[in-house]
C-alpha cells in the first residue's frame, strides 16, 4: 500500500505534469432548450461535422439524406428518405430563418448550425440525442484535459447535470486533476458564477459519476 506521502507526491506529480494541456481548455458552455418540435442544445466547442457524428448510428443513417451548407451559417441536417429539389429549398430556407428549423420538414431529425467563433446549435427531436452531444462535448472536454481519449458519461449523467437549469458552464480553473480521479466543478447558473455542483471523473474505470 502506498504511504500518504507517496500519493500526495503522486498527485503533485500528476498536477505538474498537466499544466500546458489545461491552458489550452477552453470554458465550455451548454445549454438546452425545448423548442416548438423538439430540443435545441447549444454548445460552444462542437462544429456541425462533430456533432452529426455523434449523433450518426446505423439505423438514422440508413436511407437518410444528408444535406450541409456554407457561408456566414455553417449547417449540416440529416433527413429520412430522399429530399426532392423543392424540399431542399424549404429546408435551406427554415435553417437561414427560422428559430426551430425542424419545421421545414417532418422527415428531418436534426441540423446542426454554426457561426464563427459561437459554437453550435444543435435542433433534435429526441431528448436523447441531446443528452448525447452534451455527453460527447463532455468526453471531448476531458480527453483535452488529460490528453489522451476517455468514454462518455452515461445519458443519465448527463441529464442529472443539465435538469436543475438547462445550463451547464465547466471552467478549466474549476477542473483539479488528481492522480486516480478529476473533479469538474459545474456552474448551473451564470456563466460567470463559481461551480456550485460537480462530476467526477474515474481515470482508473474510465467512468463518470455525480456528486
Amino acid at each position: 500500500m502506498n504511504s500518504p506521502t507517496h500519493n500526495q507526491n503522486e498527485t503533485e506529480n500528476w498536477n505538474n505534469a498537466k499544466p500546458s494541456l489545461a491552458s489550452m481548455v477552453s470554458t465550455l458552455r451548454i445549454k438546452l432548450t425545448t423548442t416548438t418540435d423538439g430540443w435545441c442544445v447549444d454548445i460552444s466547442s462542437l462544429t456541425p461535422c462533430d456533432a452529426m457524428m455523434a449523433l450518426a448510428r446505423e439505423d438514422l443513417l440508413e436511407g437518410a439524406t444528408i444535406l450541409c451548407g456554407d457561408g456566414e451559417t455553417k449547417w449540416v441536417a440529416c433527413i429520412y428518405g430522399p429530399i426532392e429539389t423543392g424540399d431542399a429549398r424549404a429546408i435551406v430556407h427554415e435553417v437561414s430563418t427560422s428559430v426551430s428549423p425542424l419545421c421545414a420538414d417532418f422527415r428531418m431529425q436534426s441540423v446542426v448550425t454554426s457561426k464563427l467563433n459561437e459554437g453550435i446549435s444543435a435542433h433534435v427531436r429526441d431528448y436523447d440525442d441531446a443528452l448525447m452531444l452534451a455527453s460527447t462535448t463532455l468526453a471531448r472536454y476531458m480527453s483535452d484535459m488529460l490528453g489522451e481519449n476517455v468514454s462518455e458519461p452515461d445519458l443519465g449523467v448527463m441529464d442529472a447535470l443539465l435538469h436543475k437549469t438547462g445550463t451547464i458552464s465547466i471552467k478549466p480553473i474549476e477542473t483539479k486533476v488528481f492522480a486516480s480521479f478529476v473533479d469538474v466543478g459545474i456552474s448551473t447558473e451564470c456563466p460567470t458564477n463559481p461551480a456550485d455542483s460537480s462530476v467526477i471523473y474515474d481515470i482508473h474505470s474510465d467512468s463518470w459519476h455525480c456528486d
